[in-house]
């Protein structure tokens, strides 16, 4: 099994002629990789560690078990003594001393050498990392044809590398040199590697442990994971291996690192069928805590590493009950809204997939929703102007042809500076779509702000978004829903069949509008928002 060669010989990355002491390790002053941005966070400062500064390395090479399986006698010895040497033989070289082995994974304590005047240990623990990988990804790639042809996921490797206080003492009457080592790093090295493996990122660091390895080694895609304690570590992926200025090693050896993990990243998703490991992770995003859950999503306000306002994520697994048809309508809701910039509809950042996840992320609306301001008490005049935001936010969506299909107060957010947006577009549709994924008759929408033709389970057009207005109008003038019942049937035979609400005396003037856009037929509505917005001018 062949590996590059590299120069570590006289690889420093502090002047010769100074002393760096290890707290230097930690601050700003700390060399970063190139095109790499740096992270809002380290690792929480250790100014006086009653245990020694270690780094530890945890690799685990999954579906070795499977892999096991389809083999006997000579064939499986041969094999278990490979990943053996695998998982071993880099970090050995670079001086880690095996905590702990079994038979798909092993745990390295890489300390400090005395004879060295800077600590080296987490430099040469990633270096390690990188190695292993690319010894992994070789054996991985000379047993994938025969477990493809077994039916059986490719072989990966996950690594998590930690730096911290850690006890670290030899062990007695053992035939290898071991160690026995103990602390809080050892098990955060081990969570990392879960999330190497749930984010297929091969090696995942610490972002302190990154920045005390020093300028040769490159990383990408950052991301945070809560701790028990309830504090963050933000991570780093790990991409490969910098040149030394003047190195000898061939430049095509840091080539083969780098495609080493590409490869093993590539191996990770095709095998990768288990959930999140029990954390949920977002590549650049630290998770705040769960806001809701609903629908087929759950919600979660998040902080994104790179700085910035709270974002809001909206989370599907990617495996859920709704298989493969929900996932398409989860991620439709990101497509379809990508390209609107107005004030009066929610602002959508991005999407994307991360460890058996899809999400969306989207504005975050500290005040929360109309709901709650209606229950507070509206005077009409705030009433109106929101019934005018409304109106333009769906002139907005409108015009880019699509029908939101569940308007409701619910899904009306408030801004600080009291503008409002329309959100939550998760049934959403463009006009020009076939409404594949409501059969015949199957009804869409919340109830109660129901157009006729959605509670007979026709197609709908624009015209049915108006009727939820007119809905959400009365609510907001006289804080009553316009129609009630005990039985979901009997509320939608209302919204067919019963003649639209007056409104109270003071607010008779506004009963044409009222009356338009709650007509039983949609050709007797408002054609558009902006007609709507036209005759509220001519009213006020």
């Amino acid at each position: 099994m062949s590996q590059p060669t590299l120069d570590h010989g006289d690889d420093q990355e502090f002047p010769p002629t100074e002393a760096v002491p290890l707290e230097a390790l930690f601050g700003s002053a700390a060399p970063v990789a190139r095109s790499e941005p740096q992270p809002q966070a380290i690792i929480r400062a250790v100014p006086v560690p009653e245990a020694p500064i270690c780094t530890f390395l945890y690799a685990r090479l999954h579906h070795f078990t499977a892999a096991c399986q389809t083999m006997g006698g000579a064939e499986l010895t041969e094999f278990v003594n490979e990943v053996r040497r695998t998982l071993s033989s880099a970090a050995q070289k670079l001086g880690g001393e095996i905590a702990q082995r079994r038979p798909d994974s092993i745990l390295f304590a890489f300390t400090h050498n005395p004879e060295d005047r800077i600590p080296t240990h987490a430099k040469r623990a990633l270096h390690a990392a990188i190695l292993i990988v690319h010894d992994a990804t070789q054996l991985a790639e000379r047993f994938a044809p025969p477990l493809e042809a077994a039916g059986l996921p490719p072989l990966s490797i996950a690594v998590g590398v930690h730096l911290g206080p850690g006890e670290v003492t030899p062990r007695a009457n053992t035939a290898e040199r071991m160690v026995h080592a103990a602390g809080e790093a050892v098990e955060v090295a081990r969570l990392l590697e879960g999330v190497a493996a749930d984010l297929h990122w091969g090696v995942v660091a610490s972002a302190g442990t990154r920045l005390a390895a020093g300028t040769r080694v490159d990383s990408g895609r950052s991301a945070s994971i809560g701790l028990p304690d309830e504090s963050f570590l933000e991570l780093t992926q790990i991409c490969g291996l910098v040149p030394r200025p003047g190195s000898k090693t061939p430049p095509g050896h840091y080539e083969q690192l780098r495609e080493s993990l590409l490869r093993n990243q590539h191996f990770s998703r095709a095998g990768s069928n288990r959930a999140g490991g029990g954390h949920l992770l977002i590549e650049d995003y630290r998770v705040l805590r769960k806001i809701g859950e609903g629908g087929n999503a759950s919600v979660f306000l998040a902080q994104p590493v790179q700085g910035g306002p709270a974002q809001v994520l909206k989370v599907m697994r990617v495996d859920g009950p709704e298989g493969e048809s929900g996932l398409q309508r989860f991620m439709q809701e990101y497509a379809l809204l990508a390209g609107i910039d107005h004030p009066n509809v929610a602002r959508f950042f991005r999407q994307g997939f991360s460890a058996g996840s899809a999400y969306i992320a989207m504005e975050y609306f500290p005040l929360g929703d109309l709901r709650q301001r209606i229950r507070r008490g509206l005077d009409p005049a705030i009433g109106l102007y929101y019934l005018r935001q409304i109106a333009a936010g769906l002139e907005a969506i409108h015009q880019a042809s699509i029908v939101h299909r569940d308007l409701k107060p619910d899904n009306v957010m408030l801004r600080a500076d009291g503008i409002v947006a329309i959100t939550d577009f998760g049934v959403a549709k463009q006009v020009s779509m076939l409404l594949t994924d409501t059969g015949a008759g199957e009804i869409v929408g919340t109830p109660y702000y129901l157009s006729p033709e959605q509670a007979l389970g026709r197609r709908v057009d624009a015209r049915a978004d108006l009727y939820s207005l007119g809905v959400m109008a009365y609510e907001m003038l006289t804080g009553n829903k316009p129609y009630h019942a005990t039985t979901t049937q009997e509320l939608l035979r209302l919204h067919v069949e019963a003649p639209v609400p007056a409104l109270p005396p003071q607010h008779r003037r506004f009963q044409p509008v009222l009356t338009r856009l709650m007509a039983k037929t949609a050709e007797e509505r408002y054609a558009s928002a902006t007609e709507l917005l036209d005759d509220l001018d001519r009213l006020q």
